[in-house]
């Protein structure tokens, strides 16, 4: 049977030790990062919520069980939302007062998507190949600055697991979000 006709907690199962079942499950949820992303955006950018969106799903599927009773499909939407909001909140912080934030949470609606299954299977393909584009970009550090993200650590728990300063994992982030909107830039300019 192909990933691609797996059920979700199936996929989410080889996912924890398969590139391929990782990448089908990023594929199959990308659709719903950016809805939330574009439904969120307002003082953040929305590629940035994108970037959130999938640290958080990578994040989920390693966590993720199944004998809790939850279905993937609402513990990852749980999870991404979480880590937009959140997100949401460090950067309005400095910009905007906290009403703002709330009403952009508020604002949410209900899920609905467009998407035919020959766009869902292109954007899949496409996902496959904007990840490994990415992860070929990013240094060592840079990766085990995300692989900690990933893990839940904030960016002073990184700092000190890492032994670095927090200005530098804040820095690597920005970098790593840099080189993944260049990747979605070179996509979007191959498309035209």
């Amino acid at each position: 049977m192909s990933l691609e006709m797996l059920e979700d907690e199936a996929l989410v199962e080889q996912a924890k030790s398969s590139v391929e079942a990782e990448g089908v499950l990023l594929s199959r949820y990308l659709g719903l990062i950016r809805f939330h992303a574009g439904k969120l955006a307002g003082s953040a950018e929305v590629d940035d919520l994108i970037q959130e969106g999938l640290i958080a799903l990578l994040k989920a599927i390693p966590q993720y069980d199944a004998a809790r009773g939850t279905d993937f499909s609402a513990y990852a939407q749980s999870c991404i939302l979480n880590r937009m909001r959140n997100y949401i909140r460090k950067e309005a912080r400095a910009a905007a007062p906290y009403e703002n934030v709330v009403e952009l949470m508020e604002a949410q609606g209900d899920l609905i998507d467009p998407d035919t299954p020959e766009s869902i299977l292109l954007e899949k393909e496409q996902f496959a190949q904007c990840r490994m584009q990415v992860m070929a970009m990013l240094s060592a550090r840079e990766w085990e600055i995300l692989q900690c993200i990933m893990d839940g650590l904030s960016y002073a728990q990184t700092a000190d697991k890492l032994g670095t300063g927090l200005k530098s994992v804040d820095n690597a982030m920005q970098r790593i979000r840099r080189k993944m909107r260049a990747v979605r830039s070179m996509e979007h300019f191959g498309q035209n």
